[in-house]
């Protein structure tokens, strides 16, 4: 009696198998990659507001701040430059490679009288942020 030689059954993955993970692996890898690049985005948009915000109050902090008997509350004034950046020639601050800058209204006895109405406006050149202050004159 001779014996034949049998033939193992090799238990593993074949390429068809192999391929559908690799298919379904980049799927999952495309995705994160998708999520992670419109995180970043979304960290900018949120850093850009938050210099906004930090402007403009500091702006308005700075206006109501002063005397009441401050010549800036003594005529209405529209539309007047602020000057973000008071060590150097320019009006504008540059803050992670963007340009912020602000300008800002007294309305004189608005809305009533011994009341000033304080307006400011930053802005990014993409965006541009606005507040409000009342400072009493009286």
């Amino acid at each position: 009696m001779t014996m034949k030689p049998t033939m193992k059954k090799e238990d593993g993955f074949t390429l068809l198998e192999l391929l559908i993970a690799m298919f379904i692996l980049s799927f999952g890898l495309l995705g994160t990659a998708t999520m992670l690049s419109m995180g970043i985005g979304t960290d900018r948009l949120s850093q850009m507001i938050t210099v906004e915000g930090a402007l403009g109050s500091s702006v308005i902090e700075d206006i109501t701040s002063r005397d009441s008997n401050d010549a800036i509350f003594n005529a209405t004034v529209t539309g007047a430059t602020y000057d973000l950046d008071p060590d150097t020639a320019a009006t504008a601050k540059n803050v992670s490679g963007r340009v912020y800058s602000a300008t800002y209204s007294v309305s004189v006895n608005n809305p009533v009288t011994g009341v000033s109405k304080v307006d400011v406006t930053v802005s990014s050149g993409v965006r541009s942020v606005s507040f409000t202050a009342f400072k009493g004159t009286v």
